[in-house]
């Protein structure tokens, strides 16, 4: 394996095949960076003009988009606080408030090492324990997918900046947003009030673009906020070693989040990076310092988003399920060169098993070349008088929202969702565990129900399953500590 893991880099750095992979990964990385856009757009985007290459050139320049697309999301977070892609809303925690201080390069360096560094990383776990890991996941069943989204949606409280009732309304928000349309299992509609558009559940990308973007456009032309005064001239990136070594264990860990909620099939980036987050700042002694600007934040943040993207490939590739919609698309472009992933990829084609981790090793490292190359353009976005950016801004947001669907309707959503987020923060109610709850609460839905389908109503079979009561547990134990439990106990009497 080795051996055709070499030759297959070699052959990805013969000129012509790496520019066309280096092009492909920058269409990624802008598609990524646009407001609205996603990497599951930028595959759909480009997967036609694959079709006439051949089998190994057209799978590398999927990889390519894949990665550059979910990467880019930094970009929009750290500048302009509106996630590019879901997987990077957790960014723009504390990016895009260092970003705000004068530290854009700083900001932007440092979610680029890190990203660098989640990819790197799950490509290790990914050559490594892509079988074993795989049938794991697919082992779980309801009972366990319950918990585990359960046990997600308690990372609330460390997302909720101490308000533990607020952080518990915005999930509780989320998950009825969620709950708009028809049901999981029966088919039966909810909150739609007989409205047609929104009978198929309300979308990511105008929920997301409205709260995290159009809210920030709303909330700049209300309060005009001065001219914004970015250091420039800053040299270097601003990432030094000691902070890397200071954030090595906060790497592992969200790396490991990132894998771990990756191969989980429907779960994604979307929700490892907040949960990667708030492990981050529970763990923290000053947990107070996220969200002014924090880069403990930032290697957490685009840590796990980029880790995921090898998590997800795991049941993709070794049982042919899709961690995320990405990889769904990315199915239909190993099914168009004749390809079934699956078990029998590995025996049948070592080569391009082998050709895949070879394109997400070529593709991490040139990426992070490409930006770190191109750094001091991008916080130049800064100096944008408000009265040119807003209306640009709104304007991508508006095309964005649209062409997710096709439908007018979702820009009004999106509009709608940008006036609620901005009502929310001003009464200082957090967005990201609204965002969470969106996320998870339909995953937690499903999987609950059919679990009580499955045992009939028994609720005993959440104890009695062995990975379902230690999840259980777990939760438990996670909603003690964070309701702080142990310090009341620990408390000194009198």
């Amino acid at each position: 394996m080795l051996d055709m893991f070499l030759a297959n880099v070699f052959w990805l750095l013969t000129p012509t095949v790496l520019l066309f992979v280096v092009l492909a990964t920058l269409f990624g990385l802008i598609l990524g960076a646009l407001p609205g856009m996603s990497a599951t757009m930028a595959i759909a985007i480009i997967l036609p003009l694959t079709f006439a290459l051949e089998t190994k050139f057209g799978i590398a320049l999927l990889i390519g988009v894949y990665i550059g697309g979910v990467t880019g999301g930094l970009v929009s977070a750290t500048l302009l606080r509106i996630p590019g892609t879901p997987s990077s809303i957790a960014t723009t925690f504390d990016a895009y408030p260092l970003a705000q201080k004068g530290f854009a390069q700083k900001a932007l360096g440092t979610a680029m090492v890190a990203s660098a560094f989640g990819g790197l990383i799950s490509l290790a776990v990914l050559v490594t324990f892509a079988p074993s890991i795989s049938a794991f996941a697919v082992k779980l069943g309801p009972h366990e997918y319950a918990m585990l989204s359960l046990g997600a949606i308690v990372l609330v409280v460390f997302l909720s900046s101490g308000d533990y009732i607020k952080g518990l309304i915005s999930a509780i928000l989320g998950m009825t947003i969620a709950s708009v349309g028809f049901a999981p299992i029966d088919g039966t509609a909810r909150l739609s009030f007989g409205v047609i558009d929104i009978m198929a559940g309300v979308s990511l990308v105008p929920l997301m673009v409205g709260l995290f973007g159009a809210s920030q456009v709303i909330s700049g032309i209300l309060a005009p906020a001065e001219a914004t005064k970015s250091k420039l001239e800053v040299s270097g990136q601003g990432v030094t070693l000691s902070e890397v070594r200071n954030n090595l264990g906060n790497i592992l860990r969200s790396s490991a989040i990132g894998v771990g909620i990756g191969i989980l099939p429907g779960i994604g980036g979307s929700a490892s990076n907040l949960l990667s987050y708030g492990a981050a700042k529970q763990s923290a002694k000053d947990p107070e310092a996220f969200g002014t600007g924090d880069v403990r934040g930032i290697y957490a943040s685009e840590t796990a988003n980029n880790a995921s993207v090898g998590g997800a490939l795991l049941p993709l590739i070794t049982l042919g399920i899709p961690g995320d919609g990405a990889t769904a698309i990315l199915i239909g472009g190993f099914t168009i060169h004749g390809l079934q992933p699956g078990p029998l990829l590995f025996q049948e084609q070592p080569d391009l098993m082998s050709m895949i981790y070879a394109a997400f090793a070529i593709t991490t490292i040139a990426l992070l070349v490409l930006q770190l190359g191109t750094i001091r353009l991008f916080p130049k976005v800064l100096l944008i008088p408000a009265r040119i950016l807003n209306p640009l801004l709104l304007m991508l947001m508006v095309v964005g929202a649209y062409i997710s669907d096709n439908r007018v309707f979702d820009v009004w959503m999106m509009l709608s969702f940008g006036v609620l987020g901005y009502l929310l923060e001003r009464f200082g109610y957090s967005l990201a565990p609204l965002i969470l709850g969106f996320i998870l609460g339909p995953i937690f839905e499903a999987s609950f129900r059919r679990a009580m389908m499955f045992s009939e109503g028994n609720l005993v079979d959440f104890v009695s399953r062995p990975l379902s009561a230690v999840l259980l547990g777990l939760v438990l134990v996670m909603l003690f500590v964070s309701l702080g439990g142990i310090k009341r106990i620990m408390r000194p009497r009198g």
